[in-house]
């Protein structure tokens, strides 16, 4: 399939903090790289398949479209955004790595970096865990997203959320409170809606 953004890079730069002068070379792959990682991992290959293919063939139904406009795309935006700020910093040349500076600003620190980090990956997790919401409470609209086929990757209804620590608390506690097992082992909702 050929390259196919969920996003556009404009619509990027116009719902995050990027100036509109960063080059779409560079904004790219960061988002195809949110994409392939992040957005197949929430949907599933078979539904994220069908949606870069609804684009490409401009044939979306009206409820793939909203639902692509409205929670696929802010997650993937502050997900590109995450994958994008390492390469803001540094360049990786021929020569080896640049640390970007300018003569009319100071230089980021790595602690500067890491917390502009942790405020987009926040961000992504928010929006992915409304969209993870919203497909629980709406599944009967997006069928590819309950049923995995066995080919590639199965949707992933857990919680979007990880503060960095881990207890130890027994699995099966954390499977009876994750999305996956109020929609069930086999992607099914028990409940009509997940909540």
């Amino acid at each position: 399939m050929d390259t196919v953004l969920l996003v556009s890079e404009q619509r990027m730069k116009n719902w995050t903090s990027l100036d509109n002068n960063i080059r779409i070379d560079v904004l790219t792959p960061s988002i195809l790289n949110a994409q392939e990682v992040y957005t197949q991992s929430a949907l599933g290959t078979n539904f994220y398949n069908r949606l870069k293919a609804g684009v490409m063939a401009n044939d979306l139904t009206t409820d793939e479209s909203t639902f692509l406009k409205d929670y696929v795309a802010p997650a993937l935006m502050q997900y590109a955004l995450y994958l994008l700020l390492p390469s803001l910093k540094y360049k990786f040349v021929e020569k080896g790595i640049l640390n970007g500076t300018s003569e009319e600003s100071q230089a980021t620190t790595l602690d500067e970096l890491n917390y502009l980090r942790e405020a987009a990956i926040d961000l992504a997790q928010f929006y992915d865990e409304r969209m993870k919401d919203f497909l629980c409470q709406n599944s009967n609209l997006f069928p590819l997203w309950l049923n995995w086929n066995g080919n590639g990757m199965p949707s992933d209804k857990t919680t979007s959320y990880f503060s960095g620590i881990q207890t130890d608390i027994p699995l099966q506690t954390l499977y009876a409170k994750s999305i996956y097992a109020q929609c069930g082992s086999q992607g099914q909702c028990n409940c009509g809606g997940c909540y």
